[in-house]
């Protein structure tokens, strides 16, 4: 014990020691107390066990005193419930946390602005799916209506409506997919998903993957499409010239007015062994826009003596011209020729006018008696890319045909043939295999090649359907942006498209001004305009007798001989191409 004199404060080190030997003997105290209770409760639960049946039931828990702490049990559960492991609220909903994260996120991408709205974010969701819906109820406004096809026609044919929509796919699907990722962030952040596993996390990626490809590869392909229209429109169409025979484009029947309309197609060969462009294949299709009816009138190019309307520059110029570019010089292919030569009779080449070509429908309206209302030129070697954009033709080919052989003007040689295509029926044929099929000189004549044009042209009237053409549509487009030129301008494009339906179901007649029906060297051209005439009225109804003889063929021989083609029993008429091919 530590004595301290009057007037002075003991030790720290004293009073340190005093503290610790009162805590120990108040630990002792309660000790004690402690065991006094637990000997005193050992005690009545021995008696009350002892007086108690065997079946009564034990004596319930008593009720802890008002503020003494839990039993151990209880610590433990609050222990577990409060603790701090962060999935612990989460950790036995995860699989129905994902299950909803998915279906939401797939909502989002289906319905933009509606994943935002169920993730919490109700402002922009509500922004991104206003415009939405008012697209969708405008679309069924139009669909409901029936002026989705007129309206769609004529967005198709303009030009500048087609950048809109290019550009407009392609902001709208980067638009889109933004939505995506961030409706798939805000679900993932929202209290009702939690922690996902590793699997999850992978499974999610996927799914945004997913859906941004499924939102990417239309509208690329929308957009795709929409730039290769816009740009077939813009080198090939254009504004170009009105024919008098132009259809009304703001009526609902375009062609009401016109009962008939020619378009002059050609087929322009300018090989390196040509003075400049020679058209090749000339044809006259006259269309009559009620029926569809269609009769197809091949031209030799070799047809000498080619007349201008009389009293025009063009016929006084002519003779001495065509005169001048020696032997071959007044043929048919050679006036375009000519037109380029002389550009001041035919308009010159200002708006894109180009003279041989308005030579050329000049005089094929004064020799046919028709006038031309359109026309479409073709570079042969164009040719064989439009049929490889479209898959190729189906071509019944009667002999073998050589490819190469002809005479080579520069030289006076042959060119050698460096294959053939073999005969056969439905030859499937590829660009290079049908130009060539159409062209070959080598052993045939003129009239030869001028039938198997028709055919060519015949096969793809019949075989190359909307499908085909929509299917085959940017790379057919990007062919005939180099290889096509018409003045056939873009606003009436719509209205051919509708006059190409009615043709699809009228009939195809074809009349070849061949040696069998005209003289090429000195043609009666007043002959060749009456054969028109007749080529131009409709097929007469077959008779009730010649229906019978065909339906009860006689016993002799010569029934089992197929009847020849029309064309070869009479050249002066026209008769379906699809029967000589």
């Amino acid at each position: 014990m530590t004595v301290t004199e009057p007037g002075s404060y003991p030790r720290r080190r004293d009073v340190r020691a005093s503290r610790d030997v009162r805590d120990v003997r108040d630990v002792r105290d309660v000790r004690d107390v402690r065991d006094q209770q637990g000997g005193r409760e050992a005690a009545r639960t021995a008696t009350a066990t002892a007086a108690r049946p065997q079946d009564a039931r034990p004596p319930a828990p008593r009720r802890a005193p008002e503020g003494a702490p839990p039993r151990s049990a209880a610590n433990e559960v609050t222990l577990i419930h409060a603790g701090d492991d962060p999935r612990g609220r989460h950790a036995s909903s995860s699989g129905e946390g994902f299950t909803r994260l998915v279906l939401l996120t797939v909502l989002g991408a289906a319905v933009p602005g509606a994943g935002l709205v169920a993730a919490g974010k109700r402002f922009w969701g509500w922004l991104v799916l206003l415009p939405v819906l008012a697209v969708v109820g405008a679309t069924a406004a139009v669909v409901l209506t029936g002026r989705l096809v007129p309206m769609a026609r004529s967005v198709a044919f303009d030009a500048q409506a087609m950048l809109v929509i290019a550009v407009g796919a392609a902001v709208g699907a980067l638009l889109w997919c933004a939505v995506i990722v961030a409706t798939h962030v805000s679900l993932r952040r929202s209290p009702g998903v939690g922690r996902l596993t590793r699997a999850q996390r992978l499974g999610s990626l996927l799914l945004v993957t997913a859906l941004l490809a499924v939102v990417v590869a239309p509208s690329a392909t929308a957009a795709r499409y929409a730039m290769a229209n816009h740009d077939l429109l813009e080198s090939v169409f254009g504004s170009g010239s009105r024919s008098e025979n132009a259809p009304d484009t703001g009526s609902a029947n375009p062609w009401a007015d016109v009962p008939r309309v020619n378009v002059l197609m050609l087929g322009a060969d300018t090989g390196s062994d040509r003075v400049g462009t020679r058209p090749d294949t000339i044809m006259l299709a006259s269309i009559d826009t009620k029926t569809g009816d269609t009769a197809l009138l091949n031209l030799p190019r070799q047809l000498e003596d080619v007349p201008f309307p009389k009293g025009s520059a063009a016929a006084k110029a002519w003779p001495t011209a065509c005169k001048a570019d020696g032997e071959g010089g007044c043929m048919l292919n050679a006036v375009y020729l000519f037109g380029t030569q002389h550009a001041d009779m035919f308009g010159g080449t200002a708006g894109g006018n180009d003279p041989g070509v308005e030579a050329t429908k000049e005089a094929v309206a004064t020799a046919t008696g028709l006038e031309v209302d359109y026309y479409a030129m073709v570079d042969l070697e164009g040719f064989q890319q439009l049929v490889d954009a479209m898959g190729g033709i189906s071509l019944n080919v009667p002999r073998d045909i050589p490819i190469g052989g002809g005479h080579n003007l520069e030289t006076g040689g042959k060119y050698p043939i460096t294959g053939w295509i073999k005969k056969g029926q439905g030859q499937e044929l590829n660009g290079y295999q049908a130009l060539w099929f159409a062209r070959s000189r080598e052993g045939s004549d003129n009239n030869d090649r001028m039938a198997r044009q028709q055919c060519v042209i015949s096969a793809a009237v019949k075989q190359y359907g909307p499908a085909q053409l929509a299917a085959a549509f940017p790379s057919l487009a990007k062919a005939a942006e180099k290889n096509i030129q018409t003045d056939i301008p873009a606003d009436e494009l719509n209205a051919f498209v509708t006059l190409g339906q009615t043709v699809k179901g009228g009939d195809l007649r074809a009349l070849s001004f061949t040696s069998a029906n005209i003289s090429t060297g000195s043609p009666d051209y007043d002959a060749l305009r009456e054969m028109v005439r007749e080529a131009l009225a409709p097929p007469a109804p077959a008779t009730a007798a010649s229906a019978a003889a065909s339906a009860s063929p006689s016993a002799s021989s010569s029934a089992a001989v197929p009847a020849p083609a029309a064309s070869a029993a009479d050249p002066h008429q026209a008769v379906d191409p699809s029967t000589t091919c």
